[in-house]
């Protein structure tokens, strides 16, 4: 390891704790022994799609063996590559669950750039960041009405009700995260004098119950082209066309408090899931791993 690397290292380990650097380093690593402990029943027929690399397809790991934990249920998985997925990813996802779909980068721009071919906008920002593969990618492959989104970088620590009453009841809604402050890149003002959307407030794209026919991308084309949502903050797009695409049917809404986003170092007693967003993502390692390794390694 080369000398800038070893500082680089110790200084983001001094920064983030020593529980932290203790669970990335000597814990982390483990889950890739977990087995789906489902596998002998029936697959749920709706799926979960992650978007996944280099930088977070093991704490993509943790997060599913969290859900499949907490559900008790055997779901199908689609991982979709963000362009920079390892070569040993893909394999260790099928020894951990086996029938694994994965989803090249190349494989996904064939199909979905062509896709994208009259609607100029939307292709454009698909070329342009990873994230576009949630609001394009996703809805064009996946082989059901309705999928779940999970990032990678969320964990699960009580059953998820609110989820599993939309799998069964849920058909022509959308539900997504609560973010801790609204993230849109432009004005609600102006979704709604440009596109005549009164948009949902404080949509977070990190846990999505998604209804595929919500997903427009004429909208999302008319979202790119009329108002200026390219102009800035290009990496909070996707999850602003989520929002205006969901509230434009108008059927759903946000998940309950307990399905958390937070800044605060330890998520809430009640939190049946929490989304370790940048601010905190080291918490991922201190407070996550910390507590679910009991019950998953």
């Amino acid at each position: 390891m080369r000398p800038g690397r070893i500082l680089y290292e110790f200084n983001r380990d001094v920064k983030r704790g020593f529980a932290a650097a203790y669970h990335d380093r000597f814990v982390s690593q483990r889950i890739l022994n977990w087995r789906n402990p489902h596998a002998d029943k029936p697959h749920e027929e709706i799926p979960i799609h992650i978007l996944t690399g280099s930088d977070d397809w093991l704490l993509a790991c943790w997060m599913l063996a969290s859900w499949f934990h907490f559900t008790e249920r055997n779901w199908r998985v689609v991982i979709h590559d963000d362009g920079r997925l390892p070569p040993e990813a893909r394999p260790a996802f099928v020894k951990m669950i086996s029938g694994v779909r994965g989803v090249s980068a190349v494989e996904a721009d064939r199909a979905v750039l062509d896709a994208l071919t009259p609607y100029q906008a939307c292709r454009e920002y698909r070329m342009a960041h990873p994230l576009a593969r949630k609001i394009f990618d996703m809805p064009l492959l996946a082989r059901s009405d309705r999928f779940i989104i999970l990032d990678s970088d969320l964990l699960f620590f009580r059953k998820p009700e609110a989820i599993l009453r939309w799998c069964a009841d849920g058909a022509g809604q959308c539900w997504f995260n609560k973010d801790v402050r609204e993230a849109m890149p432009i004005s609600r003002t102006q979704v709604r004098e440009k596109l005549g959307i009164d948009v949902w407030h404080r949509v977070n794209s990190g846990l999505c119950l998604i209804d595929r026919p919500a997903i427009k991308f004429d909208l999302c084309e008319r979202a790119l082209t009329e108002t200026n949502l390219r102009e800035k903050h290009i990496w909070l797009v996707e999850q602003t066309l989520f929002a205006i695409c969901a509230s434009a049917v108008g059927r759903g809404g946000l998940l309950p408090e307990e399905y958390e986003i937070s800044k605060a170092r330890n998520a809430g007693k009640s939190a049946v899931a929490r989304h370790y967003v940048g601010a905190v993502r080291h918490r991922f390692y201190a407070e996550g791993i910390a507590r679910l390794k009991k019950v998953l390694l």
